[in-house]
C-alpha cells in the first residue's frame, strides 16, 4: 500500500489485516510513508507491517525505484503464498516487484476505486490505463470494490478473463460519543440540524457543492472534517465578511465524533468507490445525501436509507430540506441504514469473500501451470 493515511483504504486494509489474523492467515502489510500534509493512522502500530521508504508518494525517482528493490527483498524475504497490491504507486511498483522473483507468488491487485478518470488530464489518464492494461498481463487475480468501479474497469479493458470477484469494505460497529458535549464544544445548540462531511480535502471531493449548500440553508450548520488543504484557504474569497458563518471545518476526526454531532451525512463527489464513511454514518443511525457517482448506490438504497441525487446544488438541496424539515423521516432512514450497513458491511461476511478471492487466485494459477 503506498500509504496508511487517514482514510478509507487504510481502514479496509486494517479490518482486513485483522481478519486474516483471526483466520490464522499471516500477513505482513508493505506500506509507504505519508506526506507531511496527510496524518499517518494511528492503527497501522496495530497490525503487522514493514515500512518501505520512498514508497510514499512525492518522492523522488530515486527513491522510488529504491522502494522497488526494498519491496523485492521484502516479499522475497517474507515468502507468502499471495501479494495483494492497493492503490496506484504500490499496485505499480508491488506487482512487478512479485513478478519479478524467480518462485513468483499468485499476484492479486485490488481497485477499491480507480484514477482513469476525474483526476488527471486526458493524455495522463490514457498512460495510465495503457500501464493498468500491461500490468493485467502479469496479475493473476482481481478484486474489485463495487459493481461501478467493476464496470469501469472492464470497459478499460483492464479486465478481460473471469479472474475477479467483486468485494466490499468490512466497516466495524462502533459506540457513538457525547452528542451534546460535542455540540457544546462547537457552540452547536441541540435544536440545530447539523450535516456531515468526512474526507479528504482534495478538488474531486467537490467541496463547493456543500459551500453552495451551506450558502443557500444559513440555518442548518455544516461540518467539513478531514485532512487536506483547509477549506478556508482554498476557498477563501467565499469566506470574506464573515459569509458562511454556519461552515465549521475540522481536522482528523474519528467517525464517532463526527456521527454523533450530525443528523445526516452528506456525499458530495465527483468520483466515489465505495466511501467508507457513509458507511459509518449509517451504523450511527443518519441518512446519507450523496451525488450519483462511482458506487454509490451500493451504499445508499434511494428513498429508503437516503437519497442519491443528480450532480446538481438544486436536486441536493431538495434532498437536504426533505431530512432536514422532518425528524421523524430522518430517524425512520436512519434506522433503515443501520440495519442495511449491519447486514452488508459487517466484517465477518466482508473477510469471508476477500478469503474466497484468495482461494480462487490461488486455483486459478494453479490450473493455468
Amino acid at each position: 500500500m503506498t500509504r496508511f493515511n487517514v482514510g478509507g483504504t487504510s481502514q479496509w486494509l486494517f479490518n482486513l489485516s485483522q481478519g486474516l489474523s483471526e483466520n490464522e492467515i499471516e500477513n505482513l502489510l508493505l506500506v509507504g510513508e505519508c506526506p507531511k500534509s496527510e496524518t499517518e493512522d494511528s492503527r497501522l502500530s496495530k497490525i503487522p507491517h514493514k515500512k518501505i521508504i520512498g514508497l510514499g508518494p512525492k518522492n523522488s525517482l530515486a527513491s522510488t525505484i529504491s522502494s522497488f528493490f526494498q519491496l523485492r527483498r521484502a516479499i522475497k524475504d517474507f515468502r507468502p503464498d499471495i501479494v495483494n497490491t492497493h492503490t496506484s504507486k504500490a499496485g505499480v511498483l508491488g506487482r512487478i516487484a512479485a513478478f519479478s522473483l524467480p518462485n513468483r507468488p499468485t499476484i492479486v491487485h485490488t481497485y477499491h476505486g480507480h484514477v482513469l478518470s476525474g483526476y488527471f488530464n486526458p493524455l495522463f489518464e490514457r498512460l495510465i490505463q495503457a500501464i493498468e492494461i500491461s500490468l493485467s498481463l502479469i496479475t493473476d487475480f482481481f478484486l474489485v470494490s463495487g459493481q461501478q468501479v467493476l464496470s469501469d474497469i472492464k470497459k478499460a479493458r483492464i479486465i478481460r478473463r473471469s479472474n475477479v470477484l467483486n468485494i466490499w469494505p468490512a466497516v466495524a460497529d462502533f459506540s457513538l460519543g457525547d452528542r451534546k458535549k460535542l455540540r457544546a464544544s462547537l457552540n452547536i445548540d441541540e435544536a440545530r440540524v447539523v450535516v456531515g462531511w468526512l474526507g479528504r480535502k482534495v478538488p474531486i471531493k467537490r467541496i463547493d457543492r456543500i459551500l453552495d449548500l451551506a450558502q443557500a440553508r444559513p440555518e442548518i450548520y455544516f461540518l467539513i472534517a478531514g485532512d487536506g488543504d483547509s477549506i478556508k484557504k482554498t476557498f477563501a474569497d467565499r469566506f470574506k465578511s464573515n459569509a458562511l458563518a454556519n461552515v465549521i471545518e475540522l481536522g482528523f476526526t474519528t467517525p464517532s465524533d463526527i456521527w454523533s454531532i450530525a443528523d445526516i451525512c452528506l456525499i458530495s463527489s465527483d468520483n466515489e468507490a465505495m466511501p467508507i464513511s457513509p458507511i459509518e454514518a449509517s451504523l450511527a443511525k443518519l441518512p446519507v445525501i450523496g451525488v450519483d457517482a462511482g458506487s454509490t448506490r451500493e451504499v445508499i438504497i434511494d428513498g429508503d436509507t437516503g437519497y442519491i441525487c443528480k450532480a446538481e446544488v438544486g436536486e441536493l438541496l431538495k434532498a437536504l430540506d426533505k431530512l432536514s424539515t422532518n425528524k421523524a423521516e430522518r430517524e425512520a432512514m436512519g434506522l433503515a441504514a443501520r440495519k442495511y450497513a449491519l447486514e452488508k458491511f459487517n466484517p465477518s461476511s466482508s473477510i469471508s469473500r476477500q478469503i474466497q478471492g484468495y482461494r480462487e487466485a490461488l486455483a486459478q494459477k494453479s490450473r493455468r501451470n
